[in-house]
């Protein structure tokens, strides 16, 4: 509500949403505020990552196709392995998307656009998803050079092209700036500025509020620093509407989170649409790409790797399109697509293989040919 205790409207489908403050302003309970309103719909599917791993998150694995949440390892896999498999599978989604909404009839699709009847159809496939990333900037620093580079460019893609095909970015940070170095650090400027709606609790300069509000918030008046500490909860919402209100978000606390939670898992349940990590399943991936999966069987330090072992790697991870692979089936799928056949050494012997920057290579020139 606003400062005259009137409701304040925000409309969350179409956009992605920054949400930014100092530690312990109400950041990440603003943003799950937000998720909590999407949980209740159930034909939402949601996507929870959670970069620092607190308790905030975790009953959202009630309803979440895909969460995890930190960086350790837990018996639902590599946390930051099921993140970056989850980005690449929306982007994936999202250009199919493009393509089944464009081919679908003018009496169905009228304007070429996802709408309310063709989300909540399951013969088409393409239901609203939120995804939501709290503490964001931890993603742009993983510790792998590549990896982050893979990450930058796919949030990027998904905060500017996302939302108009029903998806839905909503991210959480407490460092709106000077995140990663080199290309990194211009990948994580593109997409905190391409968030379309932004919401700055208190912050702890000016400076920072403009990060969090837009380049030139400050000089129009907006300024989220100047809130006292106390003030929890409290922001300035930039983008919703065409004014910059400040306004109170209402509290839910993790006692009512739960309770809503557990209300939206049994509306999902009736409505037959609880799926993924929430119905006790991993994801299954209805779109093959060959470089991205080959891509993603390489671990951290690993350079290049014989046939036999993406090929067993590839089986193992990902049984519903490479069960009965074979290290001369991917070596012929992988070299049709211009990544060549080299020697990797591997136990003291030369094996024919693939390096990992010819993987990168061929699927950064697959994205420059295809826009």
């Amino acid at each position: 509500m606003d400062e005259r205790g009137r409701a304040v409207t925000l409309l969350m489908l179409w956009v992605s949403i920054l949400v930014g403050a100092q530690p312990r302003q109400g950041k990440s309970f603003t943003a799950r505020l937000l998720a909590l309103y999407a949980a209740l719909d159930p034909y939402v599917r949601l996507e929870v990552f959670d970069g620092k791993g607190s308790p905030d998150w975790r009953k959202f694995a009630l309803v979440a196709h895909t969460c995890a949440f930190g960086f350790t390892p837990s018996r639902d896999g590599d946390p930051l392995e099921i993140f970056v498999q989850m980005l690449r599978d929306l982007k994936a989604d999202v250009q199919a998307r493009y393509q089944k909404l464009s081919e679908l009839p003018v009496d169905v699709c009228p304007e070429g656009k996802l709408t309310r009847a063709i989300a909540r159809d399951s013969r088409y496939g393409m239901p609203v998803r939120l995804v939501i990333i709290d503490e964001c900037q931890e993603y742009f620093d993983t510790g792998d050079k590549e990896l982050n580079k893979e990450i930058a460019g796919l949030l990027v893609f998904l905060v500017k092209v996302a939302p108009a095909a029903g998806v839905i970015v909503l991210d959480a940070t407490q460092k709106p700036g000077g995140v990663g170095t080199g290309d990194t650090a211009t990948a994580f400027t593109s997409f905190r500025d391409n968030h379309q709606v932004r919401i700055a609790l208190r912050t702890g300069s000016w400076q920072v509020s403009d990060l969090v509000l837009g380049s030139g918030s400050y000089s129009e008046g907006f300024d989220s620093s100047i809130l006292l500490p106390s003030y929890k909860g409290v922001g300035l919402l930039r983008g919703a509407g065409d004014d910059t209100p400040t306004v109170r978000f209402h509290l839910a606390d993790a006692e009512d989170a739960e309770k809503i939670l557990l209300a939206a898992r049994k509306l999902r349940e009736r409505a037959g649409t609880l799926t993924g990590m929430a119905a006790g399943q991993a994801a299954i991936r209805e779109i093959r790409d060959v470089l991205a999966d080959a891509l993603s069987v390489f671990q951290s330090g690993e350079t290049g790797l014989p046939w036999a072992v993406i090929a067993t790697r590839l089986a193992e991870r990902i049984p519903e399109h490479y069960a009965d692979l074979t290290a001369e089936a991917i070596s012929a799928q992988l070299r049709a697509l211009a990544v060549p056949s080299v020697d990797i050494k591997r136990d003291g012997k030369a094996l024919k293989g693939a390096k990992k920057a010819a993987i990168t290579t061929a699927i950064d020139r697959r994205e420059t040919t295809t826009g």
